[in-house]
């Protein structure tokens, strides 16, 4: 008995130190590798990460490097295996990843089952508080990998069924200048997108299409489901039909194009850009912009999260930070987020003047617009604080699963603003589009819903004014009550549900200039630091008392009696 518990306990020791190193040095790796797009890549590093972990544990509990190394490919050897099949496209991602790790799990059981002494002698002294202290952690390190994983998944996860709808084509205008937005199939950052869109849009002065590879739906962060206007060879022949060409290409952020996929976004980019069109890159679409080589030797910017990776990967170009946008003639690159508000002003300025920017500002009502140069915005980095972040990822007891009603002629910033905020900006939960069907934006892009109702979500709110003022939506947290800058409610619903904190993170990473909007609420996210410690010491309570029991039933075992001879 004694010595199944010892195995046992042993097994579960090093799943759990397999899942620390994953979670540790995925994290490392996500600071200093640059930002990796081949699943295969991926699926190596994630498995070995899960090896190191488990090896560094066992070389404390003193084994050799023999059961180590039996370990380490009992692990590691599902995964190369499964890869195999993968190349030549007869396995999809999820197959690998799920039997990878069935896999892994049933040789990492029979590696140990070969040497079951290795794993059933008895441990030095120190091994017995660790294993305790491992076991009070386990359960919220688990709702945390859990949480944290659900989370981050769901900001690009494709939808589950295939949708037919089309958009709805807008006549082409050849005396207006037109500008193409590039979108990936992997998803798209909703606000690095809409929000230069509906700026240019909104002008009436310019022909503004969403353009893709391919013609598939694609995934905004949150899951808002986008249908592009044009494909990219469609563009190409409306453009040659109309005697006509792009004036500018806009690319928002892209989430991890697949190497063929980013190989005919960057091919595209650069034939427009040879043919006089303006490069404009938002936030992390610089990496993409850099990839086509049009940034090499020219000063650039980004989001201040992603510089230090892109100042590692492309050193050819001199990035800089503390403005909104970098103006290089031919190429524009801005900071992040809605630093693509002022990216896209400033094109509105190069085709035309000033006045019609500031006219496209006040249509937005976005007050921070500088005209004829960049605006100077802070240069953040991170700090101690910010780990509301990871607490609001892993244990947020509030509301995270947020439905979000789409209804026609809602704002295309109105429509961002909690599809971001709520997710991807301060890692809260996890959004649902609802509505009936597809339906049209204030100006002409097309959106389909993944739900029908809100059946299931833990609050459901309604962006857009005119959703406001009609009020139709029973049950809806209107958000857009009053006049103002689209994100501004949001923010502020977010103090009021949430916390103070939490929407400081929000304006920090949508890099919104501070003092904006009125923050008044609990000034940390104290729920999500009460759940951890609660679920720790639940796990203590579990821990005692199962070591009260195994003591107990080894002190009520009837003692054997001498055998005589």
């Amino acid at each position: 008995m004694r010595a199944t518990a010892r195995f046992v306990w042993h097994y579960l020791e090093m799943v759990i130190a397999m899942f620390a190193g994953m979670f540790a040095l995925g994290a490392l790796w996500d600071l200093v590798l640059p930002e990796l797009t081949r699943f295969d890549v991926r699926t190596l590093i994630m498995a070995a990460d899960m090896t190191v972990g488990m090896a560094a544990w066992m070389k404390v509990r003193r084994h050799g490097w023999a059961p180590i190394g039996e370990m380490s490919l009992a692990m590691m050897l599902p995964f190369v295996i499964l890869l195999v099949p993968y190349w030549f496209g007869v396995l999809s991602p999820m197959v690998v990843m799920s039997a990878g790790h069935a896999g892994m799990f049933v040789l990492m059981l029979a590696a140990m089952l070969i040497r079951r002494q290795e794993y059933t002698r008895h441990q030095p002294r120190w091994v017995k508080p660790a294993g305790f202290a491992l076991a009070v952690l386990l359960l919220p390190g688990a709702v945390s990998a859990v949480s944290t994983v659900g989370k981050f998944k769901a900001q690009y996860a494709a939808r589950a069924d295939t949708v037919t709808a089309s958009p709805v084509r807008r006549a082409h205008d050849p005396a207006k200048p037109t500008v193409a937005l590039v979108t990936s199939g992997n998803g798209t950052n909703v606000t690095d997108l809409l929000g230069p869109y509906e700026v240019l849009a909104s002008t009436g002065k310019i022909n503004a299409y969403v353009v893709s590879p391919g013609s598939r739906v694609i995934p905004l962060t949150g899951g808002l489901d986008l249908v592009p206007d044009y494909t990219f060879a469609e563009f190409d022949s409306l453009m040659a039909a109309q005697h006509d060409r792009a004036e500018a290409v806009v690319v928002p952020a892209l989430n991890k194009p697949e190497p063929a996929e980013l190989g005919a976004i960057t091919s595209w980019i650069r034939r427009q850009h040879a043919a006089g069109a303006i490069a404009m890159s938002v936030c992390n679409g610089a990496r993409t912009l850099a990839a086509t080589g049009l940034l090499d030797g020219r000063p650039a910017t980004s989001h201040w999260y992603r510089l230090p990776g892109l100042r590692s990967d492309f050193t050819a170009v001199k990035w800089t930070d503390g403005v909104r946008y970098v103006d290089d003639g031919d190429v524009i690159t801005a900071a992040g987020v809605l630093s693509g508000v002022d990216g896209a002003l400033r094109l509105v300025e190069r085709f035309f003047d000033t006045e019609t920017a500031r006219t496209a500002a006040g249509a937005v009502q976005w007050r921070h617009y500088s005209p004829g140069a960049a605006a100077a915005i802070p240069v953040y980095s991170w700090e101690l604080p910010d780990i509301a972040m990871i607490l609001n990822a892993s244990w947020q007891p509030g509301p995270t699963t947020i439905g979000v009603q789409l209804t026609a002629g809602v704002g295309e910033l109105e429509l961002a603003a909690p599809f971001t905020s709520y997710t991807e900006q301060t890692v809260i939960g996890r959004t649902v589009s609802i509505g009936s069907g597809p339906i049209l934006s204030a100006h002409g892009l097309t959106f389909v819903p993944r739900a029908a109702n809100a059946d299931g979500v833990d609050r459901l709110v309604v962006p857009g004014a005119a959703a406001a003022r009609a009020h139709a939506v029973p049950g809806g947290v209107y958000l857009h009550t009053a006049p103002g800058f689209a994100f501004d409610p949001v923010i502020s619903d977010i103090t009021r549900t949430y916390d103070v904190r939490t929407a400081t993170e929000a304006i920090k990473t949508l890099q919104y200039p501070e003092g904006d909007v009125r923050l008044a609420g609990s000034a940390w996210p104290w729920g999500a630091t009460l759940v951890p410690l609660g679920l720790a010491l639940l796990g203590l309570g579990v821990t005692v008392a199962g070591v009260k029991l195994v003591r107990r039933r080894k002190g009520s075992a009837p003692a054997r009696e001498p055998v005589s001879v």
